[in-house]
């Protein structure tokens, strides 16, 4: 159940296991004067900040190049076989070279041609290296019990190897065009004979020595010393990506440095909601860097939200500007390309100008560049509602076929074809009347009605069958779910309240919310494991994240959980362990209203009090979500979403 606040990129996958670690040590590394040996200023948020503070001293690293016996003064992190030499086994960063990281380079994921892979080179030049390093390489590997035997054809003397997007290298230093970073090494056990290292082609390349080499600064991203702040200031902002755009090291124009990449639709924190030369400060990997203000959509923690009519998406083939007036003449407050959601205050506001929410105020956007319009359900939609009378779950004998909820227009073209969808969906689609449903989606019901009809008048008119109409709340919409008489258990299953309970066990987890260096939350806490899946209290969650950059209050109102981001939490959950006895588990027939929008996320009553989904809540405080045996780490300082890594 996934509404229009909840939409999983396809382009972006989950972090769930592996949690970046690099950028904790980089502290342990440097040296407390490294800033004042670099002589240059710390500064970062000014229009004049250094782009290049850390660049490469070339009287050092180039006694660290390949073959250089001062590599095997690091720590050995893996050797092969006594027929292998030294030189060759894997190895950490010296110690003396520990006193030049000053950060970390991601490979990125930007185009490349047909390869994905980027290039790593022996020396920091585009021409020819001070020596054919590469037939060093095969000369060298052919005295090891790995000679290499595939084809070799180097088309550059200086290409080291080829490293998958996603990587990460200590960095050494970096300028305009080249990034130095240290790799450990390894060596190609397939000895050429089989796909490695970006890809067929590539084998003669699968092997290198630990060394000091060179990546294009424009294949990575950089998170360097400078920009690190773990003890992040008070958040009172985030903001949406309206397109993907950069991250910056600093607030300039061209030219920059980029650390990293959030995608459209993505959510990030702003630590300033000035602009400093037209750039956000925002938060980002445990640092304050930079994004160009023209692509992002701020949503300030003391807005006050107007209804919202509808969601939309942003439809052009290039970009439109965001107006602040319903005038093609008016000042552009920012941009957004296609694909991006917004939330519609009116639909029609004259001169062809649809009213947005936008900056956390009204702004102004052309219909004809939006489309994929859909009602909104707000707070006050809910208690328009009145009281929810159970739910409807998708979990009959044929669920896993999935199944359709309609809109208001949907289910009146339906009832005109007598429950007939095949011969109804092309006028259904016309109106983008149906909303497709997956296995084990929950609908809260608001009202029942009962439909009769006469599927074949002339052939058998007397002959009559009966349908419930269930209206309902799903994905943030009001729409109506039809059974036929004699088919509920098929696809769906009614539940009226206190009915459709599930028995489950009440388990112990610890549960830790790592905010910054100051801000950390952790307790065992009461859980319930409910199909593979666990469940915390929901004022739980907000109680632990209380002390962090992500805090958030939850309200129980009458036939609503509300929650609001970025606010402090005035409840009063206990956090107690569980007690290991059995209960039954319902579907809460609450609406969980999230920044004054409906969000359908799993929700059981379980004791009288409300359980959600700790993945769901990781991904509406887009935190990154670390599952382990004995619970679950929430790091708020880091994305849900990243890019593929390699």
């Amino acid at each position: 159940m996934k509404t229009f606040l909840m939409q999983k990129g396809k382009a972006g996958v989950k972090k769930s296991i592996v949690i970046i670690l690099t950028m904790a040590l980089i502290i342990t590394m440097v040296p407390v004067n490294a800033f004042a040996y670099e002589n240059r200023p710390c500064e970062t948020d000014r229009a004049d900040a250094e782009v290049y503070p850390f660049p490469m001293n070339m009287k050092v690293l180039s006694q660290y190049l390949y073959g250089s016996e001062k590599n095997l003064t690091g720590k050995v992190k893996w050797n092969y076989s006594k027929n292998v030499p030294r030189e060759w086994y894997q190895r950490e960063l010296p110690n003396y070279l520990k006193n030049y990281v000053v950060g970390v380079a991601t490979v990125n994921t930007r185009g490349r041609g047909t390869r994905s892979a980027a290039p790593v080179c022996f020396e920091a030049t585009f021409s020819s290296p001070s020596k054919s390093y590469h037939d060093l390489r095969i000369q060298e590997l052919s005295k090891t019990k790995y000679s290499y035997r595939g084809p070799n054809n180097p088309s550059n003397q200086n290409t080291a190897f080829y490293v998958a997007e996603g990587t990460k290298f200590y960095t050494l230093g970096y300028n305009k065009d080249w990034t130095a970073i240290w790799d450990v090494g390894g060596i190609d056990q397939g000895r050429g004979l089989s796909s490695t290292c970006g890809g067929l082609g590539t084998e003669q390349y699968g092997s290198w020595k630990p060394a000091v080499y060179f990546i294009r600064t424009k294949d990575v991203y950089i998170n360097d010393m400078r920009n690190r702040d773990r003890n992040i200031p008070k958040v009172t902002a985030s903001g949406t990506a309206t397109c993907d755009v950069l991250i910056k090291t600093t607030p300039i124009a061209e030219n920059y440095v980029s650390a990293g990449k959030i995608k459209s639709n993505e959510l990030i924190q702003v630590t300033n909601p000035t602009p400093i030369n037209g750039h956000y400060q925002v938060y980002f990997r445990e640092g304050l860097y930079y994004v160009n203000a023209k692509w992002l959509n701020l949503k300030r923690s003391d807005e006050s939200k107007p209804t919202i009519q509808y969601n939309a998406v942003v439809k052009t083939t290039d970009s439109i500007e965001i107006k602040s007036q319903a005038s093609a003449s008016a000042t552009a407050v920012a941009s957004a390309k296609d694909g991006y959601k917004i939330q519609v205050v009116k639909k029609n506001a004259g001169n062809g100008f649809s009213e947005v929410w936008f900056n956390s105020k009204k702004c102004y956007i052309p219909t004809k560049s939006l489309t994929n319009f859909t009602s909104s359900c707000s707070y006050d939609d809910v208690k328009k509602l009145g009281n929810a009378k159970g739910t409807v779950v998708l979990n009959g004998s044929y669920a896993a076929y999935g199944d359709t909820a309609y809109t208001a227009e949907g289910i009146k073209i339906l009832k005109k074809y007598k429950l007939d969808f095949v011969s109804a969906r092309t006028k259904i689609n016309a109106v983008n009347g149906s909303i497709s449903m997956k296995e084990g989606d929950v609908s809260i019901v608001y009202g029942t009605s009962k439909f009769v009809y006469k599927p074949e008048p002339k052939r058998l008119p007397k002959y009559k069958e009966s349908a419930m109409i269930y209206k309902v709340l799903y994905n943030g919409r009001v729409c109506y779910i039809p059974i036929r008489s004699g088919e509920l258990g098929r696809y769906f299953n009614y539940y009226k309240l206190g009915k459709g309970k599930i028995k489950t066990r009440s388990e112990t987890k610890c549960i830790t919310i790592a905010g910054t260096d100051r801000s950390w939350g952790e307790a065992e806490i009461e859980t319930y494991k409910i199909k593979n899946e666990y469940y915390f209290k929901i004022d739980d969650i907000a109680k632990l994240s209380a002390k962090t950059n992500k805090s958030f209050n939850v309200k129980f109102d009458k036939n609503a959980i509300v929650v609001n981001s970025m606010s402090p939490f005035t409840g009063t959950a206990p956090l107690k362990k569980g007690d290991g006895k059995t209960r039954y588990a319902e579907f809460s027939a609450k609406s969980i209203i999230w920044d004054g929008q409906v969000v359908s996320i799993k929700c059981y009553k379980i004791n009288g009090k409300y359980y959600v989904n700790m993945d769901e809540i990781a991904y509406l405080i887009d935190s990154e979500l670390d599952p382990r045996d004995t619970g679950f780490v929430i790091y708020t300082t880091y994305p849900y979403e990243v890019e593929i890594q390699g």
